[in-house]
């Protein structure tokens, strides 16, 4: 008769599975391809300032989770960081793009402008890095629906939660891009100025 015993699958084995996904996890970072969320931060910012003039801002909240989840410690005491991230201002407006037959605004244009600037100093006080001024401009359009006004204000709410979240992101990616930067040995400038608006 034949052995009808089935053959073990390979990827069974808890350990050999383990083994396979770090394998892969290793060639992925090799590629360039980090985990959303996961950002390279310099070891000065393990600590970090984070203010803005209103405290209950959705992005500055944002941007505290954000650094919590990489490891950063968020501190209330500025004297005490080696990192000073401040969101100097944000500003959110609309205007009407579009009009139906009858002259009522039928699309809307929604922007959310932020100014921030980082400054990151080592044990002695001398600055590794900074960024000044730096200014992001997101933008997004919705359709008014006058017959579903709940519906259109619900998606507008969810527009701008969306560009706060893109914003958030936005500035860790600039900061990472600027930690690096300032890293590259050929680089004698490490303060990044005021950049031209990015609209993602």
């Amino acid at each position: 008769m034949k052995n009808l015993r089935a053959k073990k699958n390979p990827l069974r084995n808890p350990l050999r599975l383990i083994s396979v996904s770090v394998i892969l996890l290793l060639m992925l970072s090799a590629c360039g391809f980090h985990l959303r969320g996961a950002y390279q931060l310099p070891a000065e910012m393990s600590s970090v300032y984070l203010s803005a003039k209103n405290s209950h801002s959705e992005l500055l909240l944002d941007l505290r989770r954000t650094l919590q989840a990489n490891g950063s410690l968020v501190i209330d005491d500025a004297t005490r960081a080696k990192a000073s991230l401040k969101i100097q201002s944000e500003k959110q407006t609309e205007r009407v793009i579009s009009v139906d037959s009858h002259g009522r605004a039928s699309e809307y244009e929604l922007k959310f402008d932020v100014i921030y600037s980082l400054s990151v100093v080592d044990e002695t006080e001398k600055t590794l890095f900074r960024i000044n001024d730096r200014k992001l401009e997101l933008i997004r359009e919705y359709l008014y629906d006058s017959t579903a006004v709940l519906g259109t204000a619900s998606e507008k709410s969810v527009l701008i939660r969306d560009m706060q979240r893109d914003a958030s992101r936005l500035i860790m990616l600039q900061i990472q891009a600027a930690y690096r930067k300032a890293n590259e040995p050929a680089g004698d400038d490490n303060i990044i100025h005021s950049a031209p608006v990015l609209k993602p």
